[in-house]
């Protein structure tokens, strides 16, 4: 069995709100490091936005053109989760993958299920917070602006 590895918090920060045609995706960093090193892989990542985003266009659910996307250093590697609103109140995520010997190939997660780890949890539950607060508690007249303006500072 793995040793635990002892808990420092990591440093989470949001990018902005991209629009990918008529979608809006939040965009977080976490980072192992002090300050946040893989430019390279963030780049890759939002230049690809629109391969993204064609995966919950062929849900089966309810879309809102909503979502957030966290590209995490961790040890391994780096990590990217991207996540967006469905049937309401649930939230679907694809994991993809990038080396640090190869920081622009984006590829999907080597685990066949989805992993999301506790410093990536923080932006789920702030995530989650806000869309009870702005889209849920406002089901008659949803809010997306201040939901999407709703983000970890």
């Amino acid at each position: 069995m793995k040793e635990f590895e002892l808990y420092k918090s990591r440093n989470i920060d949001f990018r902005g709100v991209q629009k990918v045609d008529d979608w809006y995706v939040k965009v977080y960093t976490i980072s192992i490091h002090k300050k946040f090193k893989s430019d390279i892989t963030l780049d890759a990542v939002l230049k690809n936005s629109a391969a993204f985003i064609n995966i919950p266009k062929n849900s089966k659910l309810p879309t809102y053109e909503q979502a957030f996307v966290i590209i995490h250093e961790a040890r391994e590697g780096v990590w990217i989760l991207f996540s967006w609103w469905t049937g309401g109140e649930m939230l679907e995520t694809v994991v993809h993958f990038s080396s640090y010997l190869d920081p622009a190939l984006i590829e999907p997660s080597p685990h066949p299920n989805s992993l999301v780890c506790t410093w990536e949890l923080e932006v789920f539950i702030h995530e989650r917070n806000a869309w009870i607060e702005h889209i849920l508690k406002k089901a008659q007249k949803p809010d997306f602006k201040s939901y999407l303006n709703d983000v970890i500072r």
